[in-house]
């Protein structure tokens, strides 16, 4: 949540309509265990954010955040609500709205996005679905919030194994803040960024090595564990800033067997060490 909401705010300039979005009244049910897979594309850093989050609480109320991670997380917020005041000074009554399709059990994720949202001046209705929902639900939620003017931007949070085309290019382009559709996937394959969403992961990912001052011109990387959209973005975007990409999923053989030869290299190394 934290990493969309200076590009959201960026995109949504459109006046807000009078009236209140459409809102369900409870809250998805807590977690029983079992996992949610909510988060699509982002799951891994969905699933990092959530342990962050956990780890915070238990370092008790009086426990400061980590430093690095608290200055991100202030910068992101900061820059969202100087985006904010500037779209305000030429539309006072502008209210950006984001809604957040949910499929699944994840009331800690829903209290974190409320945080940042309010924090930034951003408002969030959650459209809670039960985790078994088929495609015809999640379309049909994605159709209704297409449709109602007073909500600007849409994002999922369903399991990934339910990303399928139909649903991604269910989504309204202009309101796609995951860039996640063949329209804003292709303007950004074709060069035409500034017209379209842009995967604010993938944006972050750059954006923070380039601040921990790492050049990315003739630079090799390897993209582990990103697939769909998120991988095509992130190559994408390395690209652009004169990368040679590659790409692997985590169970890859190859990769495996170099894991496991850099563990025995260090083993051995240790060993003589001593």
């Amino acid at each position: 949540m934290s990493a969309r909401l200076p590009f959201v705010l960026r995109r949504l300039a459109r006046p807000q309509h009078p009236g209140s979005p459409r809102r369900l009244p409870s809250l998805c049910r807590a977690s029983s265990g079992r996992g949610s897979g909510c988060g699509g594309g982002e799951g891994l850093l969905g699933q990092q954010r959530l342990r962050d989050t956990q780890a915070g609480s238990s370092r008790g109320p009086g426990s400061p955040a980590p430093p690095a991670r608290d200055s991100i997380v202030r910068e992101v917020i900061q820059n969202s609500k100087e985006v904010l005041s500037l779209l305000q000074e030429k539309t006072p009554t502008f209210k950006p709205v984001l809604a957040i399709i949910q499929a699944g059990d994840d009331n800690l994720m829903q209290e974190v996005n409320q945080n940042l949202a309010e924090e930034a001046g951003l408002n969030i209705t959650h459209i809670c679905l039960p985790a078994e929902s088929g495609e015809d639900e999640i379309i049909d939620e994605i159709l209704k919030i297409n449709e109602d003017s007073r909500v600007h931007g849409l994002a999922l949070q369903i399991a990934e194994t339910s990303f399928s085309n139909k649903i991604l290019n269910a989504l309204k382009p202009e309101k796609d803040v995951d860039g996640l559709t063949d329209v804003n996937l292709g303007k950004l394959v074709r060069g035409d960024a500034h017209e379209c969403f842009i995967s604010p992961v993938a944006r972050a990912v750059i954006e923070l090595l380039e601040k921990s001052g790492v050049s990315l011109d003739g630079k090799k990387i390897l993209v582990i564990g990103a697939h769909g959209s998120l991988e095509a973005t992130l190559q994408c975007l390395f690209q652009r800033k004169g990368s040679m990409t590659m790409s692997s999923q985590w169970k890859t053989p190859q990769l495996q067997g170099k894991k496991n030869s850099l563990s025995h290299t260090k083993l051995k190394s240790r060993l003589r060490n001593k």
